[in-house]
C-alpha cells in the first residue's frame, strides 16, 4: 500500500499540458526580458513560432514558409543560399539559453526551440518541481517489475524520444555539412539583414540653382546659339539657391533599388543626406555611402583602400579614371570627359565593404565616375545573377573580410548595361 500511496504523490504533482495563456504570458515575460529587448527581429521570430504552434499550424512552421511570411522573401527563394532564417532561429536559441540562465531561471514554464526545428516546445520546469521525479521505489529488477503500468510506458517513451532525438541530431549535422552554402549575394548583406537597428542609407545633394523666367530664356537661347554669347543683366532676387535641393536621376534610382531590397527583407532604412551624418552615426549603424564626389564620408572611407578615384579639371574640361594603388602604370579605366558635356560610352564604380574596427558595425560605399557607374552599382549589389564572377574571383572566407569590387558599364543613349566586374580585392 505505502508503494502505491507513494507511486499516488507523485502522480499528484504532475501537472497537465500548459494552457495557451500560461505559454502567452511566459512568452510575453521572455520578449520583455533583456535577453530579447535588444532584438526585434528575434523578438518578433519568437512571437511567430509560438503563436502558430498554439494555432496548430505546423504546415507554415517550414523555412521557405517563415522566410516568406516574415522575412519578406519569396514563396520560390532559395533557402541553400539565403540563410537569414537559420541566422535568426539560432540567435533565438541563444538568447533564450541567456533567458534561462538569468531572469527566468525560475520560470515553472519553459519555451524552448530545438536544434533543426522551427516547432517550439512548452515544457514545465523540473526545477521547479512541476515534472514527475524518476521512481526511487526499488533499485533491484523486481523493484522495476512492480512499477506502475502508466510508469513504465512513460520510461519507454522517454528512451526512445532520446533515441529519435540523438538520430535527428546526427542527421540534421550530415544535412548542414552537404548542403552548399548561401550566394554570395546573401553573404554579402547578411550583416545587414542580422541587425535591428535601422541601415543608415547616405545620399549626397548638390545645391539647387532657381532663375527668373527671363533669366531662364537667355541662359537657354544662349546654349542653343553657336557663338554662346550672353549679355545678361541679373536683377536682385532673379536668381536663387536651394543648399542640397538636387540629386541626380541615376543617383536617385540606385537609392530606390537599394531601399526596395532591403525593405523585401524587413530590412528597416533610414535616409540622410551627406550633411545630416555624423560620425557617432556611422559607428553605431550599418551604413550605406552612395556617390563619391558629393559624399564626402565616401571620400574619407576611401583613402586608404586599393582603388580610388581620381579626377582633374573641372566642367567641360574634367576627366575621371580609377587608380590602382598598387600598380605603378598608368590607369585603364579612364573617362576622358564626362555626360553631359560629351557623350559618354563608358562609366566605372567601385563597391567597398569595411568592416569597423572594434565595432560589429559594417560601412558600403558604392559610387561610380558618374551617375551611370552609380546606378549599375546598386543593380549589381541587388541582383543575385551579378555575383556568379564573384564567386569564381574570391577565394573561400571572403564573407567576413573587407572587400572591394570594380565594375564596368557600356553607356548607350545614356543608358547603362549591366555591369561587369573589372577587379576585386579581399583584405
Amino acid at each position: 500500500m505505502s508503494g502505491a500511496k507513494a507511486n499516488g504523490d507523485r502522480e499528484g504533482v504532475r501537472r497537465s499540458d500548459p494552457e495557451p495563456a500560461q505559454i502567452m504570458e511566459a512568452l510575453e515575460r521572455i520578449l520583455d526580458s533583456p535577453a530579447f529587448q535588444g532584438s526585434r527581429r528575434c523578438q518578433e521570430l519568437l512571437r511567430h513560432l509560438v503563436t502558430r504552434k498554439l494555432s496548430a499550424d505546423l504546415a507554415s512552421l517550414k523555412e521557405r514558409m517563415i522566410g516568406a511570411e516574415l522575412f519578406g522573401r519569396n514563396l520560390d527563394y532559395d533557402t541553400s543560399s539565403d540563410a537569414i532564417v537559420r541566422v535568426k532561429a539560432n540567435e533565438v536559441r541563444r538568447r533564450l539559453a541567456a533567458y534561462y540562465g538569468e531572469t527566468g531561471r525560475r520560470d515553472p514554464l519553459r519555451i524552448e526551440l530545438p536544434v533543426g526545428s522551427y516547432i517550439p516546445v512548452f515544457r514545465w520546469s523540473a526545477e521547479d518541481g512541476n515534472e514527475a521525479p524518476t521512481s526511487n521505489a526499488s533499485a533491484s529488477p523486481a523493484g522495476q517489475e512492480g512499477a506502475e503500468p502508466s510508469e513504465r510506458r512513460s520510461r519507454f517513451w522517454w528512451r526512445t524520444a532520446a533515441a529519435v532525438a540523438v538520430v535527428a541530431a546526427a542527421a540534421f549535422a550530415v544535412w548542414l555539412a552537404l548542403r552548399p552554402p548561401p550566394g554570395p549575394m546573401a553573404q554579402f548583406w547578411l550583416p545587414f539583414e542580422a541587425s535591428d537597428e535601422p541601415v543608415l542609407l547616405c545620399i549626397p545633394a548638390r545645391d539647387r540653382w532657381f532663375f527668373d523666367p527671363e533669366v531662364q530664356q537667355a541662359l537657354k537661347e544662349a546654349a542653343q546659339a553657336r557663338t554662346m554669347r550672353l549679355d545678361l543683366s541679373l536683377q536682385p532676387g532673379s536668381v536663387a539657391m536651394v543648399p542640397n535641393g538636387e540629386m541626380s536621376v541615376q543617383n536617385f534610382r540606385a537609392i530606390l533599388q537599394l531601399a526596395t531590397h532591403l525593405a523585401r527583407r524587413r530590412v528597416p532604412t533610414e535616409v540622410r543626406l551627406v550633411s545630416e551624418v555624423s560620425v557617432d552615426a556611422i559607428r553605431r549603424r550599418h551604413v550605406i555611402l552612395v556617390g563619391a564626389y558629393h559624399n564626402p564620408w565616401s571620400v574619407e572611407l576611401s583613402s586608404g583602400m586599393r582603388y580610388v578615384f581620381e579626377s582633374e579639371g573641372q566642367g567641360r574640361l574634367e576627366s575621371c579614371r580609377v587608380r590602382d594603388r598598387m600598380s605603378k602604370g598608368e590607369p585603364k579605366w579612364k573617362v576622358p570627359r564626362l555626360w553631359p558635356y560629351a557623350v559618354q560610352t563608358v562609366d566605372y564604380a567601385i563597391i567597398s565593404r569595411i568592416f569597423l574596427p572594434g565595432t560589429e558595425q559594417v560601412v558600403v560605399a558604392m559610387a561610380g565616375l558618374n551617375g551611370f557607374g552609380t546606378q549599375v552599382g546598386a543593380e549589381f549589389l541587388t541582383t543575385p545573377a551579378c555575383w556568379k564572377d564573384f564567386a569564381r574571383l574570391v577565394q573561400p572566407g571572403w564573407e567576413r573580410r573587407n572587400c572591394q569590387i570594380v565594375l564596368e558599364t557600356k553607356v548607350v543613349r545614356e543608358l547603362p548595361n549591366p555591369p561587369r566586374i573589372l577587379a576585386v580585392h579581399v583584405w
